[in-house]
């Protein structure tokens, strides 16, 4: 999944680029970070069973595979994929100064959640998580700079 700063304000987008040329280690950090922090997101959410609109996933457990979850002492009241955590906690990304990109490092972790995500989106952003991931980046870009101009004040 990549994350691309689009903005509809041209004004604010002459700004973001003009950042970008000058500030490209400043913009890579803030969208490193915002990237991060939506990573919790999809981690926090996906764990209450829910989708990237807040929603609970749709599909739910077959009962085999809810026997087996069961037996194993796993919780089965609803779906969190996750059996032992390794999918959701091999999920990284990395960032550049004009994107970042969430991806799962493992192959085989990308492999689960390539078929996770056909029966239970979870990868995703939702509409209310655009908002806040603006947001977000937007302080996170603000402290960047911020912390340049103390640095070149001393």
């Amino acid at each position: 999944m990549k994350i691309t700063p689009k903005v509809d304000d041209a004004r604010f987008k002459r700004k973001l680029n003009q950042q970008i040329r000058e500030q490209p280690r400043q913009v890579q950090i803030a969208l490193g970070r915002t990237a991060e922090f939506l990573l919790g997101l999809i981690r926090k959410r996906t764990q209450k069973g829910k989708d990237a609109d807040g929603n609970t996933f749709k599909k739910k457990y077959t009962p085999e595979y809810k026997e087996f979850r069961r037996q194993k002492g796993r919780q089965v009241r609803f779906p969190d994929l996750n059996f032992s955590g390794q999918m959701l906690s091999n999920m990284t990304q990395k960032a550049s100064p004009k994107q970042a990109i969430l991806f799962f490092a493992n192959k085989f972790q990308n492999v689960k959640a390539v078929g996770n995500q056909k029966k239970r989106p979870f990868f995703l952003i939702g509409d209310r998580e655009q908002k806040t991931l603006i947001n977000f980046f937007g302080k996170e870009l603000f402290k960047q700079n911020k912390l340049r101009w103390v640095q070149e004040k001393t």
